[in-house]
């Protein structure tokens, strides 16, 4: 169980580069006047997943802190930045979520949901670094 945490956590951090990249193209189109065609159900539903597997990975880091260790909020960086990055998960679920139900033309909406999950994608490289240092400090020895 101890090595799901990690796991789950990269797979969603790679899946969030592509999604990022679909959002890219949405935002090339509005923004700066490129061609291109937005895959909106496909952006929508990977990027919930994304979120959503961060979301649960949070929960699911102190779970596994706590069975393992009966402490949690004691890896540093690991665990700072993830309570950094809760606030801007939920943000872009919310967000996305509006934008799903609502369709309508929007500038700022997206703008500002491209960005906060734009730095959620180099926040999310950071935990892939911290973490490992946790498993070498924490667990490995």
């Amino acid at each position: 169980m101890l090595w799901l945490h990690p796991i789950f956590q990269t797979l969603a951090l790679l899946l969030s580069v592509f999604v990022l990249l679909l959002g890219w193209t949405r935002f090339a189109a509005v923004h700066l006047g490129r061609a291109g065609q937005f895959q909106w159900k496909r952006h929508v539903t990977l990027g919930a997943l994304v979120l959503f597997t961060w979301l649960g990975g949070f929960f699911a880091g102190l779970g596994v802190a706590w069975l393992k260790w009966q402490a949690v909020f004691f890896t540093g960086t690991h665990h700072r930045l993830a309570l950094a990055m809760l606030p801007l998960i939920l943000f872009g679920l919310i967000s996305g979520l509006i934008m799903n139900r609502s369709r309508k033309k929007r500038r700022w909406l997206p703008l500002v949901h491209g960005l906060n999950n734009a730095l959620l994608v180099p926040a999310g490289c950071i935990q892939l670094a911290s973490g490992l240092l946790v498993l070498l400090d924490y667990v490995l020895p």
